[in-house]
């Protein structure tokens, strides 16, 4: 008997296909990565393009586009040949590069040209790379296969970049109905449980961008996690929890006593895999509650009922679902959502690159951006060897100025809790 043949990068299956159904207009459904360099001679436009180049043919990942997959059921697009100068450009900028990054996120990626694009930003005193990578091409995790576009090394240093461009397609599977039970009423009663005492501004659909960006030694963090006898992902939740009490958005009116949040989960605990293995699940966070030890209890008991009632299944796209017409689907994930009608996201992830430098440029940091799905604010966290970085999108209309101020109040609890 045959095996079955395992799933190209350019088969997407239910998980990827949520992300063409999430997205639409004011609300494009692609992440983002930043690389900030260090100093050094400035890199040239041309330059990393013919880098692209010289890098463009080593995955066909690199070649997937899509055309339609929102009102019809999308095709998949394998171009034979990438347009680097369409998908590399240059943007030059003064001041902060936070206003430059808030406009690139606002724009769509164009159809049916591979679902990425890099662009070089460039001030008179910084430089930084910005990777916009279409969430139904790829989650962050196996995102890391686009270093291998930009990074130094070798054919053996790029070849560590393979299992995240050719691994199979994630599938999640048919798992055990009894699992599944279990998490889908797990995944209720904590919907239940945060219905109450909501405030927090809702997205809207202009589809404009505001960004900031947090970051802090690695070690500093696990020092204060460890004061404070949690774990770093533990710590980051509460002082997260922290700052949006001291410093709620709005200061006219009612604070949120409960922040409903969606946190990502892998289903892929040997992050090997191309596509998305990334699912949602709830978790309840306080938001009217600045005592960082409350705060740790609390999202040490809601980390504990997410791994032990499975909730990223709950949502789960399982493969052995029936199938549904393209729009019919389209109508349920739209309702799941506005049911679901999540306050803000806030993801912990792991860092996987052994990118340290780019054409001769060292990588001072990198920071993760996602998109804004149903929630008007988002803190994507990606923690590295020596730095951790917090990636803040934030919805203008909704959260006007508030990036920048929740930086602020982070960094002063960060501090004291450090101190």
């Amino acid at each position: 008997m045959t095996a079955a043949a395992e799933p190209s990068v350019a088969e997407f299956g239910p998980s990827d296909f949520t992300y063409l159904h999430s997205d639409g207009p004011g609300a494009p459904a692609h992440w983002g990565m930043l690389l900030t360099l260090a100093g050094g001679e400035p890199l040239t436009l041309d330059a990393v393009r013919q880098r692209v180049a010289d890098r463009v043919g080593r995955y066909e990942l690199f070649h997937v586009g899509v055309r339609g997959g929102r009102d019809e059921a999308p095709e998949i697009v394998v171009a034979d040949v990438v347009d680097v100068p369409a998908h590399v450009t240059e943007v030059h900028f003064d001041g902060d590069v936070a206003v430059p990054v808030a406009t690139l996120l606002e724009q769509p990626l164009p159809q049916p040209r591979p679902y990425w694009h890099l662009t070089l930003l460039t001030s008179p005193d910084t430089q930084h790379v910005l990777l916009k990578v279409h969430h139904s091409l790829s989650d962050g995790i196996a995102g890391a296969a686009f270093s291998a576009l930009l990074a130094d090394g070798s054919d053996d240093d790029l070849a560590s970049f393979d299992r995240f461009a050719t691994s199979p397609r994630f599938r999640v599977g048919d798992p055990d109905e009894d699992v599944l039970a279990t998490a889908r009423a797990a995944f209720e009663k904590q919907w239940m449980d945060g219905a109450e005492g909501r405030a927090w501004p809702t997205l809207t659909g202009h589809g404009r961008r505001e960004t900031a960006v947090f970051s802090a030694s690695t070690r500093a963090l696990r020092r204060a996690a460890r004061a404070h006898d949690a774990s770093v992902h533990e710590f980051l939740i509460a002082a997260i929890g922290r700052a949006v009490s001291i410093a709620p958005p709005a200061s006219d009116g009612p604070q949120s006593s409960n922040i409903r949040v969606t946190l990502p989960v892998t289903l892929d605990p040997a992050f090997r895999h191309t596509g998305n293995a990334v699912a949602v699940s709830l978790l309840n966070l306080p938001g009217d509650d600045a005592d960082l030890a409350s705060q740790i209890a609390h999202a040490r008991s809601e980390l504990a009922l997410i791994d032990e009632g499975r909730l990223g299944l709950a949502l789960a796209a399982v493969d052995g679902a029936p199938p549904i017409e393209w729009s019919d689907m389209r109508t349920i994930v739209a309702e799941s959502m506005k049911r679901m009608s999540p306050d803000i996201h806030i993801g912990i992830n792991p860092g996987f690159t052994r990118v340290h430098a780019v054409l001769g440029r060292d990588i001072a940091e990198l920071t993760a951006l996602s998109p804004l799905i149903g929630y008007s604010f988002s803190v994507t966290g990606l923690i590295l060897g020596t730095r951790t970085t917090l990636g803040i999108v934030a919805d203008p209309d909704a959260l006007p100025g508030y990036p920048a101020r929740f930086v602020e109040v982070l960094t002063e609890v960060i501090a004291s809790a450090s101190a």
